[in-house]
């Protein structure tokens, strides 16, 4: 694991989690105590997690992102005795809300380059640095380690994974020591992992997808995980992926559509020979990918291996993806126009469907026996089972790998799983003839026309992605209105902090070039009658495959900016926060209905 040149082996790796776990016992922390973690990737948060669980403790992890307020809920709903926090902005929201946190002991800090702030000697956190906080360990044993390891139980809570809050406030998912041993040994199997992987780790550590693979299956494969950058997906991602040369690859959807975008925009540059053979090779890659799926027989077209030198492996090792073989996406809904794109190169990505609930993977892709169908997130890893509400079409599962509950949520747990263990998910979906599992929509997302329709926002979503390749996320609204409406983000450029500056990417201006559009800025775009024409075509192209009249967009509207983390209308794993943009964008909406 390395971070800034620096390199841990599993034994330093253990005896620095094993000193934080000493410095815990030395603290005078007792079992199941909690442990807060708030930070950008680093060695120091994984030695944090795990020496806590070595001090028979729990975790519980705050975004970055997180409000003074917000992480003021997360340390009192968890009763978080110690927090561990990144320098800056974060060790600054812990400072203001210290007195707020009743049972708050101590502060600890990572990557401290400056002194530390004076506070007044009182009954409040005292803060030190981690270097500081761990000789206090020192003085601790092992043999008072190993006691703390031997009296924590398999079904004792291991970590607190707060859900990213796409309405009201978090709940805080009670993941057990089983749950996480279970998935990890049964999903690292499922994808054909093996000992030896190299994997670079940026999204947030206490989201379930990062912390389950960065944390647990690196233990059980023995796997080298590099950490990424803070500002990894603000630009720096590609210069960590060509060094650590990953063999696996984990992403958001967002991250995998502005490789997309980069793509597209070096190949509209390219002179018409290059384009041409991407094309065609192109063409070779999505017939090669296609033929890997379930139930396919393998084969390699004419001129596969010469497209592969001539396209494939190049833009493989631009990419630093050379050595990967398993490109996987979680965390949100992607778009079958992203899985064909990387498919035509012969990069196949595996979608799954994960929940904190279900403590990662639940259902995943698999090139292993080619468990891979495009547009599903594949079959239940082993050891799950998955099912259908035949009324509801609703998503639920059952297995080791269930939460213990809500904290603090008796009610909610009991709503939540049922009375013989299945977990119910929120999710809608289908399985098809093979068990594969389609993921429709949400229910709590349904949209309930003024005639009584239960719509699903991601169907009509997806399709319009899907048919206008210049927009880069909407969202559809008609909750108890006469018709359904669309709020739609066009693709934009991003600024170095990793927001939309206004101007178009290049695919985008090359496609409205070709409707004789002068556009370069989404300001010029939604006042083009061009453009205009444009969605209303795909519009109209949509509303011939809808579902029902109901189901039909009789408006749209541009709106001047992307969806973003920033303004909260993204969670930090790029999940809409539907009621925040509604919110946001209230006069736009009021517009299409009056």
């Amino acid at each position: 694991m390395s971070k800034d040149d620096v390199t841990y082996t599993y034994t330093e790796y253990y005896k620095n989690a094993s000193l934080f776990a000493k410095a815990l016992l030395k603290l005078g922390t007792q079992m199941k105590d909690t442990v807060s973690i708030t930070g950008f990737n680093s060695p120091e948060y994984h030695f944090a997690l795990h020496g806590t669980w070595l001090a028979g403790g729990v975790t519980a992890g705050i975004y970055t992102t997180n409000s003074e307020e917000a992480t003021a809920y997360v340390i009192n709903h968890s009763e978080s005795v110690v927090c561990v926090c990144q320098s800056g902005k974060q060790l600054q929201k812990l400072v203001n809300i210290r007195e707020r946190c009743p049972t708050l002991k101590a502060i600890v800090v990572y990557w401290q380059s400056e002194p530390l702030p004076e506070m007044p000697n009182d009954s409040h956190a005292r803060v030190y640095t981690w270097e500081d906080f761990l000789k206090m360990g020192e003085e601790i044993s092992d043999a008072s380690v190993d006691e703390r390891i031997e009296k924590t139980l398999p079904g004792s809570c291991a970590t607190l994974i707060y859900t990213s809050g796409t309405t009201g406030d978090p709940k805080g998912v009670m993941c057990s020591h089983d749950s996480c041993t279970f998935n990890a040994h049964s999903a690292p199997t499922a994808v054909g992992l093996r000992d030896g992987e190299r994997f670079v780790g940026y999204l947030p550590l206490n989201h379930v997808a990062a912390q389950f693979i960065d944390t647990m299956v690196m233990l059980h494969i023995r796997m080298t995980v590099y950490m990424a950058a803070p500002d990894a997906l603000k630009g720096t991602l590609t210069k960590t992926l060509q060094k650590a040369k990953p063999t696996v690859f984990v992403g958001v959807p967002r991250v995998y559509e502005k490789m997309m975008e980069a793509i597209k925009a070096t190949s509209a540059k390219a002179g018409y020979l290059t384009q041409t053979i991407m094309s065609w090779a192109r063409g070779i890659g999505l017939q090669a990918a296609l033929t890997r799926q379930y139930k396919c027989t393998y084969r390699k077209p004419w001129f596969y291996s010469l497209a592969k030198r001539l396209v494939f492996d190049s833009l493989r090792a631009k990419m630093g993806l050379q050595d990967c073989h398993a490109m996987i996406v979680s965390a949100a809904p992607i778009t079958e126009e992203t899985l064909r794109f990387f498919a035509s190169f012969d990069m196949p990505i595996y979608d799954l469907l994960g929940q904190s609930e279900g403590t990662a993977p639940v259902c995943l892709c698999s090139e292993v026996n080619q468990q891979w169908k495009i547009g599903t997130v594949g079959l239940p890893i082993p050891g799950v089972e998955v099912r259908v509400d035949p009324l509801t079409s609703e998503i639920q599962y059952r297995g080791r790998n269930v939460m213990m509950g809500y904290l603090k949520q008796a009610e909610e747990t009991l709503n939540t799983v049922d009375e013989e263990g299945w977990m119910h998910t929120g999710d809608q979906g289908s399985l098809d003839e093979d068990g594969f599992l389609k993921v429709t929509g949400r229910l709590k997302e349904l949209i309930v026309t003024a005639g009584g329709e239960n719509i699903s926002p991601v169907i009509i979503e997806s399709k319009m992605m899907e048919l206008t390749p210049i927009i880069s996320s909407c969202v559809a609204i008609g909750d108890k209105r006469k018709f359904i409406s669309l709020l739609i983000c066009l693709r934009c450029e991003s600024t170095e902090d990793g927001e939309s500056n206004h101007k178009l990417t290049h695919d985008v201006i090359v496609t409205l070039q070709k409707l004789g559009s002068n556009a370069t800025t989404v300001e010029e775009a939604m006042n083009d009658e061009k453009v205009k024409a444009y969605i209303d075509e795909a519009v109209a192209n949509y509303n011939k495959v809808a579902v029902s009249r109901a189901q039909e967009i009789r408006k749209w509207v541009i709106i001047p900016n992307e969806f973003s983390m920033k303004s909260g209308e993204l969670t930090a794993t790029m999940k809409m926060r539907r009621a925040v943009i509604q919110d946001h964008y209230e006069k736009e909406i009021d517009g299409m209905y009056n």
